[in-house]
């Protein structure tokens, strides 16, 4: 699949800007009035890790295309996929009864990183990488 999702580039931006706007509608979305509890809960948690692992995935294939992947392409998405981590919790910020979270922003972060290690992963596996500027 991820062949195909590189010579189809396209398909790879559609595929980020639509978890982009997901990210966003559930982040729009009003709390309740009450905060329960300041600890990790695992829904929550495995969608923050699942949601900006498909996130970085899809824009790092969107970058590279079918080329081989440079520094600079894994930079500039890591870069871009945590600072829309940032965005989104400040974005909650404004949303009735939500509130920014660190913890959130850090397990966005592990699951960014996690799906970077699993294309260079793939890419290494397959021959075609090239750490390179």
């Amino acid at each position: 699949m991820i062949n195909w999702l590189e010579k189809k580039r396209y398909a790879a931006i559609i595929f980020t800007l639509l978890i982009a706007l997901e990210i966003f509608h559930f982040s729009s979305i009003s709390g309740t009035s009450y905060r329960i509890g300041t600890g990790l809960t695992f829904i929550p948690t495995t969608y923050h890790l699942a949601v900006f692992f498909l996130f970085n995935f899809f824009l790092l294939i969107s970058i590279k295309g079918n080329k081989k992947i440079k520094i600079s392409y894994i930079l500039i998405s890591l870069g871009a996929s945590i600072l829309y981590a940032l965005s989104d919790e400040f974005h909650q910020i404004f949303v009735p009864f939500r509130y920014p979270s660190i913890q959130d922003i850090l397990i966005d972060t592990i699951g960014i990183f996690l799906s970077t290690i699993l294309i260079l992963y793939l890419n290494k596996k397959r021959k075609i990488i090239s750490i390179s500027n």
